[in-house]
């Protein structure tokens, strides 16, 4: 039962340090001679032939963190091996930190050490199931130098190597996969390194972990250079493992090599591949570590579904979540949230990142070559360029968020090119119609609601020729514009088909008051249609006015609703419609003068005076001239719109 007491100095050597004196005087007359024994052998030797130890205590004292750590010897045994008479036979049975370790093996005497052999080293461990060893030897056992070690440790389950190591989460799983551990370890260069590092860990139906490559200066900055792989086909539950919530499609495959410094900042990601379900990114990412996190990098792919990443949202027949569901949540009627952005995230980390995607989906839209610069630097966003095609044609522009302004801040740019509303037009309303789509709009605030209450700009949309489904313009079919055109067409009921010309919608956004000066026109091979009104997006009221105009030739009666004028109120979550038979909608003051006094609607007047002498009611809508006029085109600029902001005016 001895009581074994190791210590370490916080200066000067510990009580292992055997070193004889460094200086000796020279010897003097009757000094007493020792004669030294054969030449390179000391004059005393010290062989052990047998050791043994019971119920003994071995204890690490650390002067300088002040902290100890006790093994407990249950039984300790070292021999002569009669196999090789410069091994000692060792077994040792001994309990650390709860857990009992059986240790066996070899290593050499000390006939090996003061003949100047290296000290080899051939042992075994076991401790919970799992099996740890070491084989090699040891140049200069004395200044434990010139090490040249062949780790191997692997054991039937990775949780318990897990809890192990101090690990005992509740929500660790039962079982995660077996593993497996290699290495070379040396002290090459002055330097500890672990060289052929192969690591094998848990199972593909939770996660296995891959990596091999080196760790040089263990003792110091430990430089990592590691070729890294995650595996997948449950990557929900493996996230739930690391505390993070994710709900994307497995299987997940993530390849890289790993580089960097434990007392560095900067880590890098090269040669990246990964794969979740149907999308795949490559590239490469180098994280710098801070008090504010950093990633830049490039990423390639082929194609990137949402899906694959994040559970679906419920969705309208036309992509987007309904109106119904978005109001539901706040119970106050509104389309806009009210909720706080995470704009905290935005100061949260910084980055400079290009993307480049064959192929991104969005919910059941799918954009082409799409290309985005993104920089975020203290809370600011600037998204410069990005451009993406849909629908058979192109899109374009920038956008900077700034987070860390009082209030927050947003400024849009967006061009859109040859769009083809036939195809984002999932409900079959329209067949054709190519469009060019513009927006530029800022404003400030900090939720969704915010920022439209403060909008500034101007948006525009023109539609180019198509054909409209008769039988899909009802009162019930969901879309405003089309309801309409349905109330206001008499030969709707007739013909499959409808001719559209052109179409187009105009906003000039001022303070949260979207205002249409004859900006809204439809022309088919039966009518002309005009209107203008305002779209009010702090309150999301709607006061709009449609006036149809028979075009020459049509023969129609002015007894039917074509004579009248079709008001559009409610708001943009709960449109309503009606038709004023008589045309008599009129208002006080002219459109002019209800912007000046707070962007109020006043559509009657306009309407009813002045839209008929319109020759192409789409160049009136964009502040174009007519055709063969020396007129002006209007001074406001020409952006055009997109179907998300004109969602309340062309359908929830």
């Amino acid at each position: 039962a001895p009581d074994i007491l190791i210590e370490t100095e916080a200066k000067g050597p510990g009580n292992l340090d055997f070193s004889p004196p460094g200086d000796r005087s020279e010897p003097k007359a009757g000094d007493v001679k020792t004669e030294a024994g054969p030449p390179g052998q000391p004059a005393y030797r010290l062989v052990v032939n047998e050791v043994q130890i019971s119920k003994g205590r071995l204890a690490w004292h650390d002067r300088t963190s002040k902290k100890t750590e006790t093994m407990a010897i249950d039984s300790l045994t070292l021999q002569r091996d009669t196999a090789a008479a410069d091994r000692l036979k060792l077994r040792l049975q001994t309990t650390v930190r709860n857990q009992a370790i059986d240790l066996q093996g070899t290593v050499g005497t000390m006939d090996a050490v003061q003949a100047g052999k290296p000290w080899p080293v051939n042992l075994q461990a076991r401790v919970q199931g799992i099996t740890l060893r070491v084989e090699g030897s040891i140049a200069d056992l004395g200044q434990f130098k010139g090490m040249a070690f062949t780790l191997k440790g692997q054991g039937a389950e990775l949780i318990e190597a897990v809890r192990l190591a101090g690990v005992d989460n509740p929500e660790l799983p039962q079982s995660a996969g077996p593993f497996s551990v290699s290495a070379t370890l040396s002290d090459a260069g002055q330097q500890l390194q672990l060289t052929d590092l192969a690591v094998e860990a848990g199972k593909a139906e939770l996660l296995l972990l891959t990596a091999k490559g080196t760790i040089k200066d263990l003792t110091g900055k430990a430089v990592i250079d590691l070729s890294v792989e995650a595996t997948s086909n449950d990557p929900a539950g493996a996230a739930k493992i690391a505390g993070v919530d994710y709900t994307g499609k497995g299987p997940v495959r993530i390849a890289t090599r790993l580089q960097g410094q434990s007392k560095a900042t900067a880590w890098k990601m090269s040669d990246l591949k990964a794969v979740a379900g149907g999308s795949d990114v490559g590239g490469e990412l180098t994280i710098h570590l801070a008090d504010r996190p950093k990633v830049a990098g490039k990423l390639i792919a082929t194609t990137i579904d949402l899906a694959d990443l994040s559970a679906a949202t419920p969705q309208s027949a036309s992509g987007q979540v309904p109106a119904s569901q978005m109001t539901a949540a706040k119970g106050d009627g509104r389309l806009f949230p009210d909720a706080p952005l995470p704009l905290d995230a935005l100061r949260a980390v910084d980055a400079d990142l290009t993307l480049q995607a064959g192929k991104l989906v969005l919910d059941d839209r799918q954009l082409s070559d799409v290309t985005i610069t993104l920089v975020l630097n203290n809370g600011r966003l600037t998204v410069n360029p990005f451009r993406f095609g849909l629908a058979g044609g192109t899109f374009d522009g920038n956008t900077v968020v700034d987070g860390g302004a009082n209030p927050p801040t947003l400024a849009l740019r967006l061009n859109g090119r040859q769009v083809e509303l036939g195809q984002l037009d999932s409900k079959g309303h329209i067949i054709g119609g190519k469009s060019d789509i513009s927006v530029k709009l800022t404003a400030s605030g900090g939720s969704i609601r915010a920022l439209m209450a403060t909008a500034n700009g101007e948006t525009t949309v023109s539609v180019g020729e198509g054909r409209l489904r008769n039988k899909s313009l009802d009162l019930a079919g969901g879309d405003l514009l089309f309801q309409i055109l349905g109330a206001i067409n008499p030969l709707a009921k007739k013909e499959e088909m409808t001719q559209m010309h052109c179409a187009a919608v105009r906003f000039v956004i001022r303070d949260g008051i979207a205002t249409a000066d004859k900006g809204i026109a439809l022309r088919t091979n039966q009518v002309d249609v005009v209107g203008s009104g305002t779209v009010n997006l702090r309150t999301e009221g709607l006061d709009l006015g449609i006036r149809p105009r028979a075009r020459s030739g049509v023969g129609l009666s002015l007894s039917t609703p074509l004579a009248g004028l079709v008001r559009v109120g409610g708001t943009i979550a709960k449109p309503t419609m009606g038709i004023d038979a008589a045309g008599t909608l009129r208002t006080a003051a002219s459109l002019g003068a209800g912007i000046a006094t707070g962007g109020l609607s006043t559509v009657g007047e306009l309407l009813v005076d002045k839209v008929t002498g319109d020759e192409d009611p789409c160049r009136t809508a964009l502040g174009l001239p007519q055709q063969g006029s020396q007129a002006k085109p209007s001074t406001e600029s020409q952006p055009q719109s997109p179907t998300r902001l004109l969602r309340g005016v062309f359908g929830r």
